[in-house]
């Protein structure tokens, strides 16, 4: 039960987000449609001595101009940081 109400209340914001830029689309499309395109989006860190890498795998254009339109650009961003191990 914990898992559904969670799964929609991340419906519902990103709906409300939508909502916000735009009123007058179907906002409730958008937000599934991000959903399933952001199922396919694959995290990964890459190691290269101490300096760890993530990735992001299979993040689109059309990805990124979705989070950047609801105030999320920084969701998928690359980072760097060192491994102190």
């Amino acid at each position: 039960m914990f898992i559904c109400v969670l799964a929609y209340r991340l419906l519902s914001t990103l709906q409300f987000k939508f909502h916000e830029v735009n009123r007058k689309e179907n906002t409730w499309e958008q937000a599934f449609d991000l959903l399933q395109k952001l199922g396919r989006v694959e995290r990964t860190e890459v190691i290269f001595g101490k300096e760890v890498k993530t990735l992001y795998l299979n993040a689109t254009k059309s990805i990124n101009d979705k989070l950047k339109k609801i105030g999320m650009k920084d969701l998928l961003n690359e980072e760097i940081r060192l491994n102190m191990l």
